[in-house]
């Protein structure tokens, strides 16, 4: 049998028996929805996270704001009933059962706005930085980590004997949940997220604009 290596690039290591990658980067592939993804951190979103609330803060009476955080009620309805669907016996998809036992974790234990605030930034960083990202479900792996990261009921712990210390980690997902969670928050938050990222964009811009024809007249100051 032939020896097959790992297709994600710069790895030559041996791919597992039936798969295209090596173990590292299929437990990449599932954690971050690309073998070649880097983890979107807390910290690598906050400045996004800034922006939005202060768009917030400056249109504070929008009732875009309120009509957001209706939609998110609106999935968390929609996650409370088809985990009583399941209960009361109906059939279903897992993945979906998965992705709305997430949303009433989230709904029991974390603000709204907090999602909503989050949900925003991450459609502002793909769109100020969409290099970061390897493919659309990358992003939307990495959209649903930040989310689900905003409660520590998703986090579990581990002893590394090797260490001596205790190691938290998050519990993660199936790929299938992932896109069902993701595609919620999408669909209900993304093009409000992504008109945001537009309006950043445009005033960054026109203060670039600025800056060009003041230096402009500096220049010809005689």
């Amino acid at each position: 049998m032939a020896v097959r290596t790992c297709r994600a690039s710069g790895c030559d290591a041996r791919t597992t028996r039936y798969g295209h990658f090596c173990p590292t980067h299929k437990s990449r592939l599932r954690r971050h929805g690309h073998p070649d993804q880097n983890a979107i951190t807390k910290a690598g979103l906050q400045p996004f996270v800034k922006l939005v609330r202060a768009r917030m803060a400056k249109n504070e009476a929008n009732p875009l704001w309120h009509q957001c955080e209706a939609r998110w009620a609106a999935i968390i309805d929609h996650a409370r009933h088809v985990i009583a669907a399941s209960s009361g016996g109906r059939a279903g998809y897992r993945c979906e059962r998965v992705a709305a036992q997430e949303v009433v974790k989230l709904a029991d234990h974390v603000a709204p706005s907090d999602v909503v605030v989050t949900t925003l930034a991450a459609f502002v960083l793909i769109d100020h930085q969409p290099r970061l990202f390897r493919s659309d479900a990358s992003f939307k792996t990495q959209l649903v980590r930040r989310v689900r990261g905003l409660t520590e009921v998703n986090a579990g712990s581990w002893f590394n004997a090797h260490t001596g210390k205790t190691k938290r980690a998050y519990r993660e997902l199936t790929p299938r949940a992932v896109m069902v969670l993701a595609g919620w928050l999408s669909d209900a938050l993304g093009a409000v997220g992504l008109t945001l990222a537009d309006m950043e964009r445009r005033e960054h811009d026109h203060r670039q604009r600025e800056r060009q024809a003041m230096a402009e007249a500096l220049g010809s100051l005689t």
